[in-house]
């Protein structure tokens, strides 16, 4: 291949990144995630360590909520969590799909564990499927700038991706022009640009899926004709 027709890895890089990206946001959380992950386990028998009540305790502490300085810390949280969930949108697919089939109509979180730092720890792994097909689909497109059919992307690829399209169009769109949607987001705005970022992520996708079909027909059709110019000179 030639050099200038290399591309960055962005299967790998997109993935990698976001984990990265939401370990450093949700960092300052670790002792409570790390409690909410011991008590989960406790819970399962998995483990015995009572030292995982002394790390939710101060989490479940009467505090006074008129405290600026607790009001902060609230706010400060509930950014990294949303952060975390808006960066990863599809990451909450699971969640609903199981929400909608269950009787209880309610998404599956462990015993032991919250809903939050259920979300904060499994949507960011769940995520890196969804940058992975991204990073693939973008790498197709950069090299079907070159006539390089590479990576090949699948038609299972356009209809995994394609619920992430809808997610974020739905919460691009809908914030925007929902004044009462707004009204329960506080951080909306947020969910907004993370929801635009998803559409284009997973319209690349299809996109990517377009452009490489017309390329391999433009392909097979110059193939034929060279064939068919061989054969007249020939």
């Amino acid at each position: 291949m030639r050099p200038e027709t290399r591309v960055p890895p962005l299967r790998w890089i997109f993935p990698l990144a976001q984990l990265f990206l939401c370990a450093v946001i949700l960092w300052p959380m670790r002792p409570m995630l790390v409690g909410q992950i011991r008590a989960s386990l406790r819970e399962y028998g998995i483990s015995h360590d009572t030292a995982a009540r002394n790390l939710v305790t101060p989490r479940l502490r009467p505090f006074d909520l008129s405290d600026p300085d607790v009001q902060r810390r609230i706010k400060i949280s509930e950014a990294r969590e949303w952060a975390v969930a808006a960066l990863n949108l599809p990451g909450g697919l699971p969640d609903l799909t199981y929400a909608i089939l269950s009787p209880a109509h309610s998404g599956w979180i462990p015993r032991g564990m919250f809903m939050w730092p259920w979300r904060d720890l499994s949507w960011p792994i769940i995520g890196m499927f969804f940058w992975w097909l991204a990073g693939r689909s973008i790498e197709g497109l950069l090299f079907s700038r070159h006539r390089i059919l590479l990576p090949k992307i699948r038609l299972w690829e356009v209809v995994v991706s394609f619920p992430a399209l809808v997610f974020g169009a739905i919460l691009a769109v809908g914030l925007c022009i929902s004044q009462s949607a707004r009204s329960e987001f506080p951080l909306w705005m947020l969910l907004s640009v993370f929801g635009s970022m998803w559409l284009v992520l997973g319209a690349s996708t299809s996109l990517a899926y377009f452009v490489q079909w017309r390329l391999r027909r433009r392909l097979a059709s110059s193939t034929v004709e060279q064939a068919r110019v061989l054969t007249s000179t020939g």
